[in-house]
């Protein structure tokens, strides 16, 4: 389908949270990650309007979704879950399938652990969880390594480190993603880096309360640590395995075609997997 989404706002805790949907049927939500905006997405929005109500929004204190007090703060997990519920409850919803990205993984993930009751299916793709990792002390020192050259050498120096992570994105006839606004870079990482690089929801919880969790991983990724995450959510989460998905760390965006087979088929095994059925 063409997209042509209907825009909204609705204010939750002191923010306007820009949202938009397409389509009908179930709600089908797409969190963002470290970039904040919801636009990657249009792609795949349009994709799948045609059986899901797909919607997105720009996350708190990035793209259009501006704090009230005009006040930024450290990244609130929590308070993101609520924004998330904020969404879910203004587009008249009680339950939703959410897609998580990268950080948008996390806070799918806290959302689960904070309102069970209303996750409909969850699918986390590189939620970057680095304290779960068998080297997590390592990644731990390069991420603190980071937050030392944003604070002496500045924002180009530590995001330029960093994207040397950022493996696939230079591949050979891969379309370029559509970049942020450059004051969501700068709210990453003065606001949300120093919270992200230690922080985990409980998936043991999670799994206690019997939440239909799929996790992915890109192959364009190779071993980039957010690539190796989902493993280790997989063993605690009790899941059958990982599912590699075409693309880089946001193929969802730019190869769009080849990963909507690969989260249809997942979302129809965490159906089965819900009503107890095989995989």
């Amino acid at each position: 389908m063409a997209f042509n989404p209907t825009r909204a706002v609705v204010r939750n805790e002191g923010c306007d949270l820009h949202y938009w949907h397409q389509g009908t049927g179930p709600l089908l939500l797409f969190i963002p990650g470290g970039n904040g905006h919801g636009r990657q997405f249009n792609n795949i929005m349009a994709a799948l309007s045609d059986r899901f109500t797909c919607a997105t929004f720009d996350r708190r204190q990035m793209s259009a979704s501006a704090v009230v007090s005009g006040l930024n703060k450290k990244l609130n997990p929590p308070q993101q879950a609520r924004d998330i519920r904020a969404v879910v409850t203004a587009l008249g919803f009680d339950r939703a399938i959410l897609f998580g990205s990268s950080s948008g993984g996390i806070l799918a993930l806290q959302f689960a652990h904070d309102f069970p009751g209303m996750v409909d299916r969850l699918v986390a793709h590189e939620a970057p969880t680095i304290t779960l990792l068998p080297d997590a002390s390592r990644v731990l020192e390069w991420f603190l390594h980071l937050m030392e050259v944003y604070e002496t050498r500045g924002l180009e120096a530590a995001a330029a480190e960093f994207g040397e992570q950022l493996i696939g994105y230079d591949d050979e006839g891969i379309p370029k993603t559509v970049p942020p606004p450059p004051e969501n870079q700068r709210n990453f990482w003065e606001n949300e880096f120093p919270v992200l690089l230690g922080f985990c929801p409980n998936l043991w919880r999670i799994r206690e309360n019997g939440t239909s969790v799929g996790v992915m991983r890109a192959v364009r990724c190779k071993e980039a640590f957010f690539a190796r995450t989902p493993a280790e959510q997989a063993k605690i989460l009790g899941l059958p395995g990982v599912m590699t998905v075409p693309g880089h760390h946001q193929g969802f965006e730019v190869e769009t075609e080849a990963f909507v087979p690969c989260l249809l088929e997942m979302l129809d095994d965490l159906e089965k997997r819900k009503s107890g059925g095989s995989v």
